[in-house]
This record gives C-alpha cells, structure tokens and sequence, in this order.
C-alpha cells in the first residue's frame, strides 16, 4: 500500500502519514495510541526533553514495560487468526521523527497503518512557538483528522496522564457523539487551554464530519506520572485510568480486545523471573480488580498466570 501524506488539518500545522485505507464504511475497531509516555518513555514535557527529541535514534528510544505485547496482541486480535486490527499513532513529535518512530516500531515487532505528527517548524513560521508545548488542541485536531477518514469507526484511544489527554479524549468523543454544544465545546477547549486559534481549526475539521458517525468506545490512560485513579473518575466511564501495561492488558482482555496469550506475553514482559516478585504483581491484580479494570468471571478465566491472586 503506498503511503499517503496528508499536510495540515483544516489549517493546523500537522502531517499525517497514511498507510492502509480503510473499506468505506468501515464500522469495526480502529485503535489510536499517542506515543510519549505512552508507547515509548520520553521526557517530552520537560524543555531540555523537547529540544532532544529531534536528535534522537530508534536505539535510543525504549518502549514502556510490557506495551509492545500489548500492541502486537491488539494488532492481532482475540481471534485465532491474525485480525490486523487498524492501528494508528498520534506524536506532538515533529514529522522528522518518523524514521526514527517507524524503526523503533519495527525493532519492538509493531505493526501500524499510519503516524500523525505535528508540524514543527510549520508552527514556528507561523509565530506560534506555545503551539509546541500545548497538547490537548493538537490531539483534538489529530483525532478529528483521522475521524474524517474513518467517520463510522469504533475507536479505542490510549495516552497518558502528562499531557492533559484526558480532556482532549474527553472533548473529542463528545463532538464524535454529538453530546457538546458548539459553546460547551468552545468552553472545554479553552478551559483545556486552546487558543482561540485552535479552537477555529477544531470546528472547521468538525464542519468534515458527516452527520453518521462511529463511536469512542474507550480511552485508556497510562498513569506514568503516577496520578491517582480517583482523579479521572468525573470523566466517566469512557476514561480509564491503568497503572501499567498489565493493569491495560487485563482491561483489554474484559473488553475482548485482547486474548490469554496477549495478557500472558505482557506479564512475562514485566516479570520476566516467573512473575516475581509475587507481591508486587499481587497488588496490580487486585487494584485491577478492585477498580473494575477486570471483572472476577474474566480474572478467573486467567487463574493459572495469577494463582495467588
């Protein structure tokens, strides 16, 4: 399949790099990672962390504790056979990053459709340096990006707890479902922080989108900055909040959308001495578990990987 690069999101500086085009009228699952903190451990929202990550290789880049697995077992579905379920990424990185980001994926065995990246030095031109640090506008703009391309998809989002993913997830699936107003949309963006600018390139990709529309059926967020779970809970529902790569692979397995092979190979990633140490890995399960992450039929059906549990 011959890559497809598409510039600018309705006049937001980003570049989307496409590889698979979906059937039209696509309606099945379609799962959207952002990259720092979330695949890969960056130290992107620290400024000497920024200015490094233009010069950074793929061996230089180290994948999260046991997320490949989880990648890899989302990409190939809960089935017997190889679903290659569409995966995409969305990076504040700049565009020139994406060799570096395609080889990092090959060297952990992921397997992706296509990379949006924002356009730095397109932003620089355009006299809006703050634009570098700001996230939640950019990830409203690069999901509703993507959206247009696939209107009637069931996507899943996956972030972190560093970058204010959360409300931009929050916002997003709230225009996807036509739940906000045009004012409560303009209210949350800016309250999230979005210029006034921004906020005109979020409606004029909403102006995109047809009237029938798929739905956000979760969005997982990766406390790497260790936030406590309880903070996410007036999002509802749709966020949910996972310590590690385990506590969101056991998620994904309630979900269906991974399989006892996926959740295993994520263990054996994290505790690769025979799940040692047994306490530790204890307390994941039953924090999991006490937080409805994973419910007491499913876990039982993975009783022989957590027999002390």
């Amino acid at each position: 399949m011959r890559t497809k690069t598409k510039a600018g999101a309705a006049g937001y500086p980003l570049r989307s790099f496409d590889h698979r085009t979906l059937p039209e009228g696509y309606e099945g699952p379609v799962f959207v990672w952002d990259v720092d903190k979330t695949y890969l451990v960056t130290h992107f929202s620290s400024l000497r962390g920024l200015s490094r990550i233009p010069i950074e290789f793929a061996v230089d880049k180290r994948a999260i504790p046991g997320m490949p697995e989880v990648l890899r077992g989302l990409r190939r579905g809960p089935g017997s056979g190889f679903a290659c379920v569409p995966l995409y990424f969305v990076t504040g990185s700049p565009p020139l990053l994406r060799k570096v980001l395609e080889d990092k994926m090959l060297m952990d065995g992921v397997e992706q459709d296509g990379i949006t990246f924002k356009d730095w030095l397109q932003t620089l031109r355009q006299g809006r340096p703050r634009r570098l640090r700001e996230q939640a506008g950019y990830k409203v703009c690069a999901l509703l990006h993507g959206r247009v391309s696939r209107p009637l998809a069931v996507e899943y989002l996956f972030g972190d707890d560093t970058e204010k993913d959360a409300e931009a997830f929050r916002i997003y699936a709230g225009i996807v479902h036509g739940e906000l107003s045009a004012g409560q949309v303009v209210a949350a963006l800016a309250e999230a922080g979005v210029s006034r600018e921004d906020r005109g390139h979020v409606f004029a990709l909403l102006d995109r989108l047809p009237s029938r529309r798929g739905r956000v059926a979760g969005a997982f967020i990766h406390l790497a900055a260790k936030t406590p779970p309880a903070v996410f809970e007036p999002f509802g529902p749709l966020v949910v909040p996972v310590r590690n790569a385990l506590q969101l692979a056991l998620a994904l397995y309630q979900c269906a959308l991974l399989d006892e092979k996926a959740v295993q190979q994520t263990l054996e990633a994290l505790y690769p001495a025979r799940y040692d140490p047994w306490e530790e890995l204890q307390i994941e399960v039953v924090d999991a578990r006490g937080r409805g992450l994973i419910s007491e039929a499913k876990l039982a059906e993975l009783k022989h990987l957590f027999p002390q549990v």
